[in-house]
């Protein structure tokens, strides 16, 4: 009956990426400042000022590496990056780090292939990745329970594929 009460009393948010889900891990876990940058969106170039961007967006050499018929399109964006959470184990343990201090419970486990996290008495987070099931665990304790709909799945590095190939 406590956790239904928990459950309830959730903001309940929708995110469709691995950088999403670093992004409110960063704002309403670690407290992280985010790195700012400026990216044009053609040619996915990166400056680290609004003013470096826009000079280099005048500048005829940087035009020539936008295609002719993107250049009135092309559009500069303010980029606010954390670090990857959700991907890196080590960044995931500093979650764990900051919610449980000296005296904070935390549990995970593995079931039947999948991770599960929890803090405290705060509801369970499932996930085919440690570092994933930290994260929504960590928002949950938080009041915030994340629906992460894409189908999480670690993608094989070719060279370590086609020798276990092999190997078969």
């Amino acid at each position: 009956m406590h956790d239904m009460r928990k459950e309830s009393t959730m903001e309940r948010l929708r995110v469709t990426s691995l950088k999403e889900l670093d992004a409110l891990v960063g704002k309403y876990l670690t407290k992280e400042t985010p790195q700012i940058f400026w990216e044009e969106q053609q040619v996915c170039l990166r400056f680290d000022s609004i003013e470096e961007a826009l000079e280099a967006m005048h500048d005829p050499y940087f035009q020539q590496f936008i295609p002719k018929d993107a250049l009135p399109h092309s559009s500069l964006t303010e980029v606010h990056e954390f670090r990857a959470y959700s991907s890196d184990l080590n960044s995931a343990w500093e979650v764990v780090e900051h919610l449980t201090g000296n005296a904070g419970l935390f549990q995970v486990n593995r079931e039947n292939g999948q991770w599960v996290a929890s803090f405290g008495d705060s509801p369970k987070a499932v996930s085919r990745s440690a570092p994933i099931a930290i994260c929504l665990a960590g928002l949950r304790a938080r009041g915030i329970d994340v629906d992460l709909p894409m189908d999480w799945a670690p993608v094989p590095v070719p060279e370590v594929a086609a020798k276990a190939r092999a190997v078969a």
